[in-house]
């Protein structure tokens, strides 16, 4: 594979982080119903995708930053792959997909953080 087509350290499109945020804000959503059955799985998979392309790109962003938040970064990428990991099975799917949506929400403030100037 040609390297100056496809880049693997940088990410060519910018991360949609509002809808990221939207998506897992009405999971958690204390009035909505929440998703049962395929809508589930689907939410499920589309949170797993978007903390895979959060965690490289919010780790990127970490070079050059301050020590705090670095730290306070790093430790929200940690439990994102650590929820990542787990066996939805043991924690029950919704419960799992909420999980995956609190990861979300965190590593988009971690970023939006990690992006503003100054």
């Amino acid at each position: 594979m040609d390297e100056t087509i496809f880049p693997a350290t940088q990410s060519t499109f910018p991360l949609d982080i509002s809808t990221m945020t939207n998506t897992s804000a009405a999971l958690l959503d204390d009035v909505a119903e929440p998703p049962v059955g395929e809508a589930l799985v689907l939410l499920t998979l589309q949170l797993r995708g978007h903390l895979n392309l959060l965690i490289p790109e919010l780790e990127q962003r970490c070079d050059g930053a301050g020590a705090r938040d670095v730290a306070c970064a790093q430790a929200g990428i940690g439990e994102a792959r650590r929820r990542l990991a787990a066996d939805p099975s043991s924690l029950g799917p919704l419960r799992h997909a909420t999980l995956l949506a609190r990861s979300v929400i965190a590593l988009c403030r971690h970023f939006q953080r990690l992006a503003a100037p100054g």
